[in-house]
């Protein structure tokens, strides 16, 4: 019984953790892309916030198995943490002297940062399956997931009051307080499945290891070519090509753009209740889920780029959510079922540099699709790419609809 305590404590530690680092993690992000601005007055040197962000984290999440073959996965996600509240307090200290001539120094620490987070993630999400009980997997993965949604809802509007009412210099020292918080609910954790080091292994096998597992797995493989696709897909939901949409297609300004963005999320965090709510069905039928999420994420995503009408986009942007996050939470809970933890975090690491290097290629196509050929084919490009996705799990089904194949051991 002192087991399952223990668990469920340290469960509570990694869910808060998380979301003080998750809102900790926006709010910075938003507080260096004003200052930038006011530094430089170039849109530029603004995006390079987010390229730097993905590439760090792409690279990370290549040295990832490195790292977890060596440490404890609470211990990478403990001292990481302490990492990036170090480095983001040296930053906070110099922001007031941020000018064109030192932002070398800003785009280094957004890359220290990003990089330390690259290992903190598989670690974080193996960790899951650890501390809670099989049975109820679909269900933490619900409410880890409406945590996500809830944290983006209300952080970039509370980011942007802020800075207006405080300044980006006192929002980075109340990040700063968060991301102290969260390594101090990180360091609480206790991790009860120990596991013996791999020093025997070298570090070209540790760095395949989480690759194998996933083209070993036949239900894996299946979900890795599903998400190729659809990260390649995803890439017509980035800011850019939504302001594009909201301007041409809906002719309306830049309240409609962010109006768009919160339905999104709203119906993300709707989905999360409701799958919460029914997680005993989604439990059983993992991969029927993901098969007819898929098949509903087409007819949606051709809604939303044929419309011309703003209330029915803003409705369609709503449902978006429920398929999404049913196919996210299923997809999460048959990776977690798919291996022992410490090489479970090998396969996040994996699949994690998959996904970043599938969207960075995307976000370049589908902008240059959009500069091109209009908006509306960007959409109809994304719903291709879903009917693809649709017909290899489809032509996959039993491999999608199995048990993994891979052994728990």
């Amino acid at each position: 019984m002192s087991t399952i305590v223990g668990k469920q404590t340290s469960f509570r530690f990694l869910w808060f953790g998380q979301m003080f680092a998750n809102l900790a993690d926006i709010l910075y992000l938003v507080c260096l892309i004003k200052l930038i601005f006011d530094a430089t007055g170039s849109v530029t040197y603004m995006s390079l916030v987010p390229f730097f962000n993905t590439i760090s984290a792409l690279i990370s999440g290549l040295l990832a198995p490195l790292v977890i073959n060596k440490y404890r996965l609470k211990s990478i996600l403990f001292y990481s943490q302490i990492g990036k509240t170090i480095l983001l307090l040296v930053l906070t200290i110099s922001a007031a002297a941020i000018k064109t001539g030192g932002l070398f120094w800003v785009y280094l620490f957004i890359c220290l940062i990003s990089f330390l987070d690259g290992w903190a993630t598989p670690a974080r999400n193996a960790l899951v399956p650890s501390l809670v009980e099989e049975n109820k997997l679909v269900k933490t993965n619900s409410l880890l997931s409406i945590s996500d949604q809830i944290v983006q809802l209300i952080a970039w509007p509370i980011g942007s009051i802020l800075l207006v009412s405080l300044g980006a210099g006192n929002i980075l020292w109340f990040t700063f307080s968060l991301y102290f918080i969260s390594t101090a609910l990180m360091g609480l954790i206790e991790q009860t499945v120990h596991i013996q080091a791999r020093e025997d292994q070298t570090r070209l096998d540790a760095l395949k290891e989480g690759w194998g597992i996933i083209w070993k797995s036949k239900q894996l493989r299946t979900i890795s070519y599903m998400n190729i696709l659809e990260t390649f897909a995803n890439g017509v939901w980035i800011a850019a090509i939504l302001f594009v949409y909201v301007s041409e297609a809906l002719n309306k300004g830049e309240n409609w753009w962010g109006l768009i963005n919160g339905s999104f999320f709203a119906g993300m965090l709707f989905a999360g209740l409701l799958i919460y709510r029914f997680s005993h069905l989604v439990e059983r039928n993992l991969g029927k889920t993901i098969l007819w999420s898929t098949f509903i994420l087409i007819a949606i995503t051709l809604m939303f780029g044929m419309t011309s009408i703003p209330w029915f986009a803003l409705f369609v942007s709503f449902l978006f959510g429920l398929p999404q996050m049913a196919r996210d939470v299923a997809e999460t809970t048959i990776i977690q079922k798919s291996a022992r933890v410490q090489l479970l975090a090998k396969v996040y690491s994996a699949r994690g540099t998959m996904i970043f290097a599938a969207f960075g290629i995307s976000s370049l196509v589908m902008g240059w699709i959009t500069d091109e050929f209009g908006v509306r084919m960007a959409f109809k490009v994304a719903a291709a790419l879903f009917i693809c996705s649709f017909f290899v799990a489809l032509s996959r089904r039993r491999y999608l609809f199995g048990e993994s194949n891979m052994e728990r051991n």
